[in-house]
């Protein structure tokens, strides 16, 4: 594989002028750091940050961090930013290295748990409304004002027993945190490394902290750029060109339970049931649960769950106490639907993009969004940058969640940034293969980064 060298930011600084002001951290105490359990060499600790960094007078809350040192001589630091939003970056760490062996020889991995999630003052809302989510599905008679009626009074529940954080759970506060850790280490530079969610956090870093990056990977990325229409359109499109790819390999392989079946029309009858109640799961997380089988992917166990639903007698759906997708995402989409009628045309769009699987739990989250009382600090737009080595992006042709389309807006974006396709499906690039890996590692241990329009073959699933 041809490769070209990585250009030191400082370098870069002599030509391209930063395009913000953010100041940097200031100094901070260590992390005082602790085994994270008597039986594993991954240490935790704690950094306190503001809850509001324009105005620290608000308060303060601990962000909890985990540390996996090289095994070997070190080389620097790398900051592991867990998706979700809502994933644990310390349990991700503390249940293995997230970076090949030759990076986690080299290079002590950091990783934290984002304000609002797990471990770092997570955002608390009522139980009683969260087991009780109301109907997003237009044509089984959802109404927009019901949902968003039920935003603001479960938004002011999240108030209530949360606080004030309830309105600084945006990426660029969770950046913000990532450079009070660095000066915590007492580090000048950091290699950062995004997956899904955490791509968006690793662009508002490089935006705001352009002379702290040494390097950046995003893998699975997430575009920032996007209208909430466009947003869940093609969202729900991921979903579909992943169905489709199941559907061939449930035709090719006789392992598949649906073998010799339709796997789109007993989609079809179930969702049909699902609407009318006759299942006991909804319409909208018939189609997350389905949609998420393909993360990995693990398709074969996407054709057992369609298949055990299929042979489910007639039942009333029970209610759901499903949890509540993290409020992050309303800190960072600014949602105006205005009527019933909008919202009925964002809904035919996705059924469009996604005849089969015709939604994605985006629309719910961002239909809540429209309502939710509280800031939405960092609104959607164009990512820019100045000043930073040249970002690698990653990214799967077949992603349910963060399609190719996405990856390659974002390469649009970042000037010098390089995008590495990876022939294959699932959601998250960086392990899938020697080759994935290779680029990887080349790219965080050399500073070096594939010629642009490279590709590592499909792997096996």
């Amino acid at each position: 594989m041809r490769r070209r060298p990585m250009v030191l930011a400082t370098l870069l600084l002599l030509g391209i002028t930063a395009t913000t002001t953010t100041a940097t951290a200031a100094p901070a105490p260590g992390v005082g750091w602790q085994p994270c359990a008597p039986t594993t060499t991954v240490e935790c600790g704690t950094v306190t940050v503001p809850i509001d960094y324009a105005r620290p007078s608000t308060g303060t809350i601990d962000v909890a961090v985990a540390r996996a040192r090289a095994t070997g001589r070190k080389q620097g630091t790398l900051v592991f930013m867990p998706g979700g939003p809502g994933d644990s970056g310390v349990e991700t760490l503390v249940d293995g290295n997230v970076v090949p062996p030759a990076v986690a020889e080299r290079f002590d991995v950091v990783s934290f748990d984002p304000r609002g999630t797990n471990r770092s003052h997570p955002i608390m809302c009522d139980l009683a409304l969260l087991a009780n989510l109301p109907n997003f599905v237009p044509e089984a008679g959802a109404r927009l004002s019901v949902v968003q009626n039920y935003a603001r009074d479960l938004g002011t529940s999240c108030r209530q027993l949360t606080g004030p954080l309830v309105d600084h759970v945006d990426s660029v506060s969770v950046a913000r945190d990532i450079d009070t850790i660095r000066a915590a280490l007492g580090e000048q530079q950091i290699t950062l490394y995004g997956r899904s969610y955490g791509t968006l956090t690793g662009q508002m870093y490089a935006e705001n902290f352009p002379w702290r990056v040494r390097g950046l990977v995003l893998d699975s990325v997430f575009d920032h750029s996007l209208t909430p229409s466009k947003f869940v359109t093609d969202a729900a499109g991921f979903g579909e060109d992943s169905f489709n790819e199941f559907e061939k390999w449930c035709a090719a392989d006789t392992t598949c339970a649906l073998h010799g079946q339709d796997p789109g029309q007993v989609y079809g009858d179930l969702w049909a049931k699902a609407i009318r109640g006759d299942l006991p799961v909804t319409p909208m997380n018939l189609a997350s649960t389905v949609v998420n089988y393909f993360y990995k992917p693990n398709w074969a166990g996407a054709a057992n769950r369609l298949k055990a639903l299929s042979e489910v007698r007639s039942t009333k759906a029970a209610p759901e106490a499903v949890p509540f997708p993290q409020i992050a995402t309303c800190a960072d989409q600014r949602v105006r639907i205005s009527s019933q009628h909008e919202w009925e045309a964002w809904w035919r769009k996705q059924n469009a993009a996604a005849p089969t699987v015709r939604t994605h739990f985006a629309f719910a989250l961002f239909s809540l969004c429209s309502a939710w009382p509280a800031a939405t600090p960092n609104p959607q737009h164009r990512t820019t940058i100045g000043g930073v080595p040249p970002v690698l992006i990653m990214n799967a042709s077949h992603d349910p969640a963060t399609g190719l389309e996405w990856a390659r807006s974002v390469n649009r974006q970042l000037r010098g940034s390089v995008l590495l396709t990876y022939d294959g499906w699932g959601h998250g690039v960086v392990d899938r293969t020697d080759c994935t890996r290779a680029v990887f590692t080349n790219y965080v241990l050399a500073g070096t980064t594939p010629w642009p329009g490279t590709h590592c073959p499909a792997g096996t699933v």
